[in-house]
């Protein structure tokens, strides 16, 4: 995290055509506006060589001042052109003229038909801050003596340069409000940004600000995405950050694509804005040989947040159970032959523990000929104030999902006993795009299901479980002669109508009937799971008659008023969650 405590700024605008713009040169102790890039113009250098500015850096350093310039220059003839030995010199508005020495990494050389980048710099040893008045590109003839000098090219400078972290963006078509599509001016590629989302994260201890940046290519070739730089600001403090994907990403022509920016803030951070730069680098060689790279940061557009939540691409929807969700059309963590549904979703209170669960039950189904990955979504609620409750999915989900088939993937929520569970947005995030971030892919505004009354057909989805008659009968059990010690037992017996509603597959690892002795103080006093998919067990699910022996009860736990509840156990990387399903009293 670069965390940047503003003090004093240099006054200069940032224009990068050949117009100038008025220039104050004062140090005071607030930030001093600066302008952000207009369209940069290309000037003739040679009869098939143009040379276009592209970022300009003017920072005062605790050791002096740093001018960088960086170029394109493009070459208009069919022919390879050597770059010309011309020294490019910064001319200061008190007269001083300084060349610029060319990053040991540019070229020689420029390709027939296309644009050469081209990086300079000089650093300027215990001087104060600089006024640039323009941009002088001479011919030097060393062979004569004394030597000449032509002038090939001059650019007025007056406002070029960037003063680093301190700088402030005021020009008006450089400040974007949130979800304002905009296009970086010092690229001449045909990429358009919007920003879509952002999301306040915690991962690893780490409060980050997560931004979803959505590129267009707008040209007529594939297009890999520059390099941005993200820099938060509170008001006070800078916080910069970086792309998320490590790979690069490329948008094919008329293609729409998600990038992903995290920025690093304290947590308490309330982020006003937004600056975006462009990363520049020139390149020196030291004494040794050894090349060591200046990098810096130039800005380019600031987008201005808004109070309270953000507006996002991804707005909630109004979602029936068992519907197909539909997911944003541009990310493709879900492959197009997944179907994915919402069964169940219900949340109970855990008595005596002091936090609710909530379960989430998801249908998915393979419609195509061949088996596909289990798409590894992530779930989260979010409530009305703002609260994020991340789901938990089960242990051992399927890694396949099967052709023609469809299988059940569960997810847990731990909330506080406070929540009421009322308008919670069910969001479905991609956790690869971005990792270690999450990406929301859908968003469902959905009411949670009621517990089932006694009478009610329990689901177990895609199991159904209607309880005909239940009996409960207490005993009494003798350990053994050498320990003549009293317990109690209760065994109670159920008559079950169990059917398979849906063809679902299921497996070992499907979520199991728990069935509890809880007494009126909320002590589980015994409990039995009962499975699904266990064959000939003498705990599996059937219909007919079900015993459950609740043995071994303390005495002192006696108690006439015990209830039996039933719960939906599944095993999470978290351990066990509960799902309340019925109580019977």
């Amino acid at each position: 995290m670069n965390n940047v405590w503003g003090k004093t700024a240099l006054a200069f605008t940032l224009v990068m055509s050949s117009a100038s713009l008025p220039l104050a040169s004062v140090w005071a102790d607030q930030p001093a506006p600066v302008a952000a890039a207009n369209a940069p113009a290309y000037q003739q250098l040679t009869d098939v060589l143009q040379v276009q500015v592209k970022s300009v850096l003017n920072e005062k350093t605790s050791d002096g001042v740093r001018i960088g310039l960086v170029v394109n220059l493009r070459n208009n003839s069919a022919d390879p052109k050597r770059i010309p030995d011309y020294e490019l010199r910064a001319k200061t508005a008190d007269g001083a003229v300084y060349t610029l020495v060319g990053s040991s990494s540019n070229a020689r050389s420029a390709l027939p038909m296309s644009d050469t980048e081209l990086s300079y710099m000089v650093k300027l040893t215990n001087k104060e801050a600089v006024t640039l008045s323009e941009l002088q590109w001479v011919d030097v003839d060393w062979n004569v003596y004394p030597k000449t000098e032509t002038a090939v090219l001059t650019v007025p400078a007056s406002g070029l340069g960037w003063a680093g972290s301190d700088a402030v963006i005021t020009d008006p078509a450089a400040i974007k409000n949130w979800g304002e599509p905009f296009a970086i001016s010092s690229s001449n590629l045909p990429l358009t940004y919007t920003p879509v989302d952002m999301d306040k994260q915690t991962n690893a201890q780490k409060t980050v600000y997560v931004v979803k940046m959505l590129v267009e290519n707008t040209g007529t070739s594939t297009i890999t995405v520059p390099d941005l730089i993200l820099e938060g600001k509170d008001g006070i403090s800078s916080f910069q950050g970086k792309q998320v994907e490590q790979a690069k990403v490329t948008v094919e022509p008329g293609e729409k694509k998600y990038v992903h920016y995290a920025v690093e803030t304290n947590q308490d951070t309330v982020l006003k804005s937004i600056n975006v730069l462009t990363p520049e680098s020139f390149v020196q060689t030291d004494a040794k040989g050894q090349a060591v790279a200046v990098n810096y940061n130039v800005g380019r557009v600031q987008i201005v947040l808004p109070e309270g939540r953000l507006s996002s691409n991804l707005q909630p929807v109004t979602y029936n159970y068992n519907d197909k969700i539909v997911f944003d059309s541009i990310n493709k963590a879900i492959p197009a032959d997944v179907d994915v549904s919402l069964v169940e979703l219900s949340m109970h209170e855990n008595q005596g523990i002091g936090y609710k669960t909530a379960v989430a039950k998801f249908k998915l189904t393979n419609r195509s000929d061949s088996p596909l990955p289990l798409p590894a979504f992530g779930t989260e609620l979010d409530s009305p104030q703002g609260v994020v409750y991340t789901g938990s999915r089960q242990v051992n989900p399927p890694k396949q999902l099967m052709p023609k088939l469809s299988h059940i993937v569960t997810y847990s929520f731990v909330v506080p006993n406070t929540e009421s569970g009322e308008n919670l947005v069910l969001k479905l995030s991609d956790m690869q795009t971005a990792a270690p971030y999450r990406s929301a892919v859908a968003a469902l505004n959905v009411a949670m299901q009621p517990l089932a009354e006694a009478g009610d057909v329990l689901s177990f989805y895609p199991f159904q479980v209607k309880v005909e008659n239940w009996s409960i009968q207490a005993y009494t059990n003798l350990l053994s002669a050498a320990n003549p010690t009293l317990t109690y037992g209760y065994k109670l017996k159920m008559f079950l109508d169990v059917k398979q509603t849906d063809d679902v597959v299921v497996d070992q690892d499907f979520s199991k009937m728990k069935v509890a002795l809880v007494d009126s103080a909320g002590r589980t006093l015994a409990e039995q799971n009962l499975s699904f998919t266990e064959t000939g067990g003498i705990n599996q699910l059937v219909s007919g008659e079900v015993i459950v022996d609740f043995n071994k009860v303390r005495a002192d736990y006696q108690d006439p008023s015990c209830t039996i509840q039933v719960y939906e156990s599944i095993q999470t990387e978290f351990g066990e969650a509960k799902r309340l399903v019925a109580v019977f009293k």
